[in-house]
C-alpha cells in the first residue's frame, strides 16, 4: 500500500512537471521587420480554451486578439493591424515552453511572416 502511494504521488508530481504554465500574465518580446527589432508585450488572460487578450508594439497599438485559442500547449489567435494605411489581419501560431511562447505569425495570405519569442514578464 504504502509503494502504490510512493509510486502515485511520484507520478503526480511528474504530471505537473509536464502540464504547461499559466499563460495569464504578460510576455515581452521581439520580431525582426526588415531588420529592426520590434518590442511588442502581450497581454493574455485564458479561460478554460479561451484565450483573450491585447498586443502592445504594433502599429495600430494596443490592439485586440481575436479568437484566441489555448490548445495544450499551442496559442493561436489573430489581430488586425494598419501599416501604411493598409489593415492587415496576422496569423499567430505559438509553443507554450514553460516561461516562454515561440511563435510563427504572419499575413493571412502567407505573403509575409516571422518568428516571436516571448518570455513571461
Amino acid at each position: 500500500m504504502k509503494r502504490a502511494c510512493v509510486v502515485t504521488a511520484l507520478f503526480l508530481f511528474l504530471a505537473a512537471l509536464a502540464w504547461p504554465a499559466g499563460l495569464d500574465g504578460d510576455w515581452k518580446g521581439a520580431f525582426d521587420f526588415d531588420g529592426n527589432s520590434v518590442p511588442v508585450v502581450l497581454h493574455l488572460t485564458a479561460k478554460g480554451a479561451d484565450v483573450t487578450g491585447s498586443i502592445e508594439g504594433m502599429p495600430s497599438s494596443p490592439t485586440d486578439i481575436k479568437e484566441g485559442k489555448l490548445d495544450g500547449d499551442t496559442v493561436t489567435f489573430w489581430i488586425n493591424t494598419d501599416y501604411q494605411g493598409t489593415t492587415y489581419k496576422l496569423v499567430y501560431k505559438g509553443k507554450l515552453a514553460g516561461d516562454e511562447i515561440h511563435f510563427q505569425f504572419g499575413t493571412e495570405d502567407g505573403s509575409w511572416g516571422t518568428d516571436l519569442v516571448v518570455k513571461r514578464a
